[in-house]
């Protein structure tokens, strides 16, 4: 069946090939700045002193997610007058900063999200009516409040999309933690009238809760930038109200907070599975991934990663983030990352829906993971992945699992709105015969998009198992192959080797 689209846990064991423990091989935690230094340019003196006293004061407020991180001199995760003396302390003495590491940083922080990925973040929600096209449900704020942001519940019906808070927890091995409250609001005008408004339509409604909520709430990181937003419209509103994730272009503050990237589109209230996932979705943007699905048809009918081992909430809207969207997002620790270095080397893999664990084979260096690669997870049907559901019926996703071989283009580039990724789908790079560079591709499409089981050989003659060539295609030999050893009690076990 083709899918429903819409446009420290324990580590990865490296054993030598006789099957004898070795030593693990994991990714490097790079040095991405220093402690202090404010202004990211490299050393640490009076201009980031000033830098952190113009944050403090509002006189000109960090504006990126992430840039507090440099600020935190402490670690505490609140920037405050006891950061400043210490830096001050640092610029006095000439004492050695210290190095922040990637490890403190997800690698998607490089393109400025707004939403924090680790840690205890709380979103603003409102349900936004109009003069012409009210909101329907029959539901109060405090229940869908509940209801969207609850603690998990395995025998909920409509599990795994009980609840947003528990799919991300879930799907972070509990290092996100979503709270969130939910508001209501009848606008001004009407619907139409804010089409090419939004950001007036979000202000208007910031201002009318102005009183009631202390916006720095949802701050989480202290960046001076509103986490994210998100406004549900009525389900009846125009189609052009279509569910989205933008920049806003606001330049004023509510509580001393700007606002950052804000979720915006109609939904309908009463089908949660759909409202919860069509939301997570759009989170998942204000954390900087894109989408994965196509934009455009490319002649094969097909928009996104096909098949069973395609599922992917950011491609289908429904099934747990693939490892790739986790390594991005910061959900994996430096040894729970194993990096194939050459030779013959044996892999086991836990279950990703159980464990946070991947194999990568890098096509060079792998630049703190913003570089081309191959990445390798035991997906299985638990979890995030244990159903869908479309048109008031759940479907399985798929029924056993098995080994997933995604190729990831994760480079950098600086975009018309700043650093993002240079591939993705809105971007300028992009080819939109979607035939050349993207940010993921299944590597196995052309053979049904299944997974790889007991037995199964990954290597030149398995569609998509190269890199890109000069000109975008993927021509050039990986000169390794994956060889499926056995799939049994919980455990992939993998053998990379020579081709």
């Amino acid at each position: 069946m083709q899918k429903m689209r819409w446009l420290s846990f324990g580590t990865a064991i490296v054993l030598s090939s006789i099957v004898i423990y070795a030593p693990l091989q994991t990714a490097a935690a790079q040095r991405v700045g220093y402690r202090g230094d404010c202004n990211q340019d490299e050393t640490v003196d009076s201009s980031d002193v000033l830098v952190l006293l113009e944050h403090l004061t509002g006189a000109l407020p960090y504006t990126e997610a992430y840039a507090a991180q440099f600020g935190d001199m402490n670690g505490d995760h609140i920037l405050n007058a006891v950061d400043l003396t210490l830096l001050k302390r640092i610029v006095r003495t000439g004492a050695a900063p210290e190095p922040i590491l990637q490890s403190e940083l997800p690698p998607i922080a490089a393109v400025n999200p707004s939403m924090p990925t680790r840690g205890t973040v709380r979103v603003p929600m409102f349900l936004v009516s109009f003069p012409d096209c009210p909101q329907t449900t029959k539901l109060t704020a405090a229940e869908i409040q509940e209801r969207a942001f609850r603690a998990e519940d395995l025998s909920d019906l409509a599990y795994p999309m009980e609840s947003m808070s528990a799919y991300f927890d879930r799907a972070s091995y509990g290092r996100l933690q979503l709270s969130g409250d939910v508001y209501t609001y009848t606008a001004k005008k009407t619907s139409s009238e804010y089409l090419q408004a939004k950001d007036e339509l979000l202000a208007e409604m910031l201002h009318a809760w102005n009183d009631q909520i202390d916006y720095r709430n949802y701050d989480a990181n202290r960046d001076g930038v509103m986490d994210a937003l998100i406004a549900v419209l009525p389900k009846d509103a125009d189609e052009a109200w279509r569910a989205a994730t933008g920049v806003s272009k606001l330049t004023e503050t509510f509580d001393g907070v700007k606002l950052g990237r804000r979720c915006i589109g109609r939904s309908d209230v009463d089908t949660y599975t759909r409202f919860h996932s069509t939301w997570l979705h759009e989170l998942t943007h204000t954390m900087g991934l894109p989408d994965y699905y196509k934009y455009t048809d490319d002649g094969s009918g097909i928009y996104g990663m096909y098949g069973d081992a395609g599922w992917e909430l950011m491609d289908d809207g429904y099934g747990d983030l693939s490892a790739f969207s986790k390594l991005m997002l910061g959900w994996y620790e430096a040894d729970e990352v194993s990096v194939y270095t050459g030779g013959r080397q044996t892999f086991r893999l836990k279950s990703g829906q159980a464990a946070p664990q991947c194999i990568l084979i890098p096509r060079g260096d792998l630049n703190g993971y913003m570089s081309e690669y191959f990445v390798l997870e035991y997906h299985t049907a638990a979890g995030n992945n244990t159903r869908y559901f479309a048109n008031n019926h759940i479907y399985p996703m798929f029924s056993q699992g098995g080994l997933r071989v995604l190729h990831c283009n994760a480079e950098l580039w600086d975009g018309i709105w700043g650093p993002e990724l240079k591939w993705n789908n809105f971007g300028q790079m992009y080819d939109t015969s979607n035939q050349k560079q993207r940010v993921l591709r299944l590597a196995n499409a052309a053979e049904g998009g299944a997974f790889f089981q007991t037995g199964a050989v990954v290597d030149g003659k398995i569609s998509g198992f190269h890199w890109y060539d000069e000109e975008g295609a993927q021509t050039v030999e990986t000169g390794v192959k994956i060889a499926v050893e056995s799939i049994a009690d919980g455990i992939c076990t993998v053998t990379i080797s020579p081709d």
